[in-house]
């Protein structure tokens, strides 16, 4: 079956994989080479940049919740080591007599809503569970379409191993959104979503699952922080609650095979993909059953009581079809979460006096970054999403 919609750019996941650390290039004229970002042996990360006449170079990572000053050297290279880093995948940015700079001598840089970043994946010892394994792959297709309000917009789909388009089996669909400075690629290149679908399914630990990542801004670049919120409400979420619900989806059903009841439909998102999530999907009982978000500010408009108004006025079929909600923010207020707690557990207090059951967890030492969010969709896939009895399962983020 050929798919109209389809990018000829369907890839086999692993080939999806970003290099661990970037090769060697110059970012000086000569014969000066600077290497950054470099793997030191207990896990610290040494970062480089060759700026002879540069006044003041700063440093900027998701795992600094401030900008430390970089080092200059006598050959005009500025350094900064990183403190002893868990395995993940980090980004950051160099801040150069105060103008943002992607590091140049690292290959591993991507378009994000606002600027560009480079990152780096600090891989531990063993593999992780998102780290590329030798087991089955699924594939990562692009997708086209058109909204007739936004225009042109562009979805990536991740298909597990053995999905075949000619045959009927039909698969339950993963709706994921991501956080105001991402684009719908950085479920898979900095989330690997893809190698975590493929881990746990190898693992019998998930059902196989189509898992669909679209943009979840109405503009690229999409505002700057602080600015995200229009007449469309917060994170101008009905405009893209129009997006999933009159474009993206449609798109999805008649592309691939997935079933198109609510007990095979989930979303979750993270930070702004935080709130749309639960927003659109508690909003429409009548196209989701597994709802669940992370990290997101309930706020002016978007405060629970008026948010959640389309549910208050179909909640029978809210209590009869959502299988399982959850709502998460993790303990780790200085990177971020702070703020993000007391609005979240009032959405799922209010949630639960409408009579519906919300698990709500902080997970201890949950961070306001991938490191955190790739875990808590492990954990959605593997304990709670298309599983008969979710809430019997350890809380998400929760230790085992």
């Amino acid at each position: 079956m050929k798919l109209p919609f389809l990018a000829l750019l369907s890839l086999i996941a692993a080939t999806a994989a970003a290099p661990a650390f970037a090769q060697p290039a110059s970012n000086a004229t000569g014969p000066r080479q600077v290497v950054s970002p470099q793997a030191n042996a207990d896990n610290s990360i040494t970062y480089r940049l060759y700026a002879p006449n540069a006044q003041r170079v700063t440093f900027t990572g998701d795992f600094y919740t401030n900008s430390p000053a970089m080092t200059k050297g006598d050959d005009g290279v500025w350094t900064f080591t990183s403190r002893v880093m868990e395995p993940s995948i980090y980004g950051y940015y160099f801040t150069v007599d105060g103008i943002r700079f992607t590091d140049p001598s690292n290959l591993y840089t991507i378009a994000g809503a606002h600027f560009l970043k480079s990152y780096v994946e600090v891989k531990g010892d063993g593999h992780q569970f998102w780290s590329e394994r030798p087991v089955p792959h699924g594939e990562l297709h692009e997708l086209w379409y058109t909204n007739p309000t936004l225009g042109e917009r562009h979805v990536v789909v991740y298909t597990p191993p053995g999905y075949d388009p000619a045959a009927a089996k039909t698969y339950p669909a993963v709706y994921l959104y991501s956080g105001s400075g991402d684009n719908e690629t950085y479920w898979t290149k900095i989330g690997r979503a893809n190698f975590i679908m493929d881990n746990l399914i190898a693992d019998g630990l998930a059902q196989p699952a189509i898992v669909v990542m679209p943009y979840g801004s109405t503009v690229i670049p999409s505002p700057p922080d602080g600015q995200e919120d229009t007449t469309e409400g917060v994170y101008a979420v009905h405009a893209i609650e129009k997006d999933l619900i009159g474009s993206v989806i449609p798109v999805i059903e008649k592309n691939f095979h997935v079933g198109k009841e609510p007990k095979d439909r989930a979303i979750f998102g993270f930070s702004m993909g935080g709130y749309i999530a639960p927003t659109i999907g508690l909003n429409h009982p009548e196209v989701f059953g597994w709802v669940a978000g992370s990290s997101a500010d309930y706020r002016g408009a978007g405060a629970p009581n008026v948010n959640f108004k389309p549910l208050e006025a179909n909640l029978d079929l809210g209590k009869k079809n959502f299988q399982f909600i959850g709502l998460m923010v993790g303990t780790d207020q200085a990177s971020g979460e702070n703020g993000h707690t007391t609005a979240s557990k009032s959405a799922a207090d209010y949630l639960t006096s409408l009579g519906l059951k919300v698990e709500w967890s902080q997970p201890p030492g949950g961070s306001h970054t991938w490191y955190s969010w790739r875990s808590y969709f492990r954990d959605l896939m593997a304990n709670k999403f298309f599983n008969p009895h979710p809430y019997d399962t350890r809380k998400v983020g929760q230790p085992q």
